[in-house]
């Protein structure tokens, strides 16, 4: 074999041996083995963080991680109302003492769980007497865990996710758009904003203006005020939206609220045949009737206006999240194999922006429907899985889609759901297990923690561990 540098004569001098291979005249194996960073193997966070094992009743995590919980459905609250069920999206606010934390939390509460009555949690400032969801507030000690908890949004209904503000509040949002017709004494389908310093029932005021839909998240642009929002209607489909309020952190004030559209695609499908890392321009089309009185008959009402108007359809919009200038969310069925898809919409004028497909997954085993989504650092994005855990023998992950594009698994749900007790019309014999979902994982502001609720019955866990490891 002929040497291809003759004149070369390689020099002992550790730095000076980087130095050739950083000019390719060193193989990447002497380089790894002389602690190149740039020529080193890439880092393999699965194999860092090994098998997930039980950890508790609740969870499995790997190695090194533990949790703690408190807020258990059920148990009495310090206003002498029991916590409500169904956990699902919450924010987690600083507070004065830094060993304390706000949790502030939804309670995805309709009359499709069974036992459950048709009246609000509390008898005080209900939004609709006849809604039993609502959010509860809870202030958490790192010293000695649950100091008080109490209901503060009281007379909603099915309180899915949402997202905290930068001036200090939690958007709560309805996934539904039953009303009147519905037997209900108000309309549902709006967002709803609670005060994180909120310690009992706040003034209940549906913003009209943010749309009436089957709403999922809505985060904020820290910079300009505008939040982003997404749909989870299913047929015909999903819309990502915007609202521009006419004064930032003032929603009552109202504001437009807009539809995304592909710019020179119009009615763009979004679902199938897209390739990951492809990015498409995009522009907004302004929804003219954001609570259309028809809202509770035609779900996608305000969709089907955007959609007309050349808005893209999506499929299963769930989890949203502001990162590093931009929204990352997740299509839970979308994709060729109809397992999700993970993007981030980039704006880049007042009007425009880039959409990008970050991740589809391919496999269940890989990734199984993400749903509830938070930003996490380095780029990363925790999901939790809304998948096949509701069937017999199923599970549910929380798995984390690292910035170099692969996929961690960070914990399991090992709890076994009864699923003829909680869905009856889909499991009419007793008997069956599977697996309940994880909802609304939020980082404690320090980084140290992670707070992800099990949604069935109901807790809220704490999460420990050498963080390190997730990169």
């Amino acid at each position: 074999m002929t040497d291809p540098h003759p004149h070369l004569t390689l020099p002992a001098n550790r730095r000076q041996l980087l130095t050739l291979a950083g000019l390719g005249l060193v193989g990447p194996g002497l380089a790894a083995a002389l602690g190149d960073p740039a020529q080193a193997a890439p880092y393999d966070a699965r194999a860092a963080l090994g098998k997930l094992r039980p950890a508790g009743p609740e969870l499995a995590l790997p190695k090194g991680f533990t949790y703690t919980t408190f807020g258990r459905a059920g148990t009495p609250m310090s206003d002498g109302l029991p916590t409500p069920r169904a956990h699902d999206g919450q924010g987690l606010f600083r507070t004065k003492k830094r060993s304390e934390l706000r949790l502030v939390r939804n309670h995805e509460v309709d009359l499709d769980i069974p036992g459950t009555a048709q009246r609000a949690i509390g008898a005080t400032r209900a939004y609709d007497p006849s809604a039993p969801g609502g959010v509860t507030s809870s202030l958490w000690s790192s010293k000695t865990g649950l100091l008080e908890s109490s209901l503060v949004l009281n007379g909603t209904l099915s309180n899915c996710s949402g997202s905290q503000t930068p001036w200090g509040s939690w958007l709560s949002c309805e996934e539904t758009t039953d009303g009147t017709k519905a037997g209900f004494d108000k309309p549902h389908g709006y967002v709803f904003e609670v005060a994180a310093e909120a310690t009992g029932p706040v003034d209940p005021v549906p913003l009209q203006a943010m749309g009436r839909f089957e709403h999922e998240c809505a985060p904020v642009d820290p910079r300009t005020g505008v939040i982003y929002m997404t749909e989870d209607n299913g047929d015909p489909g999903d819309g990502f939206y915007r609202f521009l309020p006419h004064a930032p952190g003032k929603l009552r004030k109202g504001g437009r609220l807009q539809m995304l559209a592909i710019t020179g695609e119009p009615r763009y499908n979004t679902a199938t045949g897209q390739r990951v890392g492809e990015t498409l321009p995009c522009h907004w089309v302004d929804i003219r009737h954001p609570d259309p009185s028809d809202a509770e008959d035609v779900p996608g009402a305000v969709y089907l206006q955007g959609r007309r108007l050349g808005g893209a359809r999506f499929y299963g919009l769930e989890g949203a999240a502001w990162q590093d200038g931009g929204v990352v969310f997740v299509a839970s069925e979308a994709g060729d194999e109809e397992q999700g898809q993970v993007w981030r919409y980039q704006p880049s004028g007042d009007h425009t922006g880039r959409l990008t497909l970050l991740y589809e997954s391919r496999s269940a085993k890989v990734l199984n429907q993400p749903d509830a989504i938070e930003a996490g650092p380095r780029g990363m994005v925790v999901m939790a899985e809304d998948g096949d855990g509701e069937e017999p023998g199923g599970t549910n992950y929380l798995r984390v889609l690292t910035r170099r594009g692969g996929i961690v698994d960070l914990a399991q749900v090992i709890e076994p759901l009864d699923l003829h007790y909680w869905a009856p019309e889909d499991f009419p014999e007793p008997g069956p297990h599977g697996a309940s979902e994880m909802a609304g994982p939020r980082w404690s502001p320090d980084g140290s923690r992670l707070f992800i609720n099990v949604q069935y019955p109901g807790v809220t866990c704490v999460i420990e561990g050498p963080w390190h490891l997730l990169r």
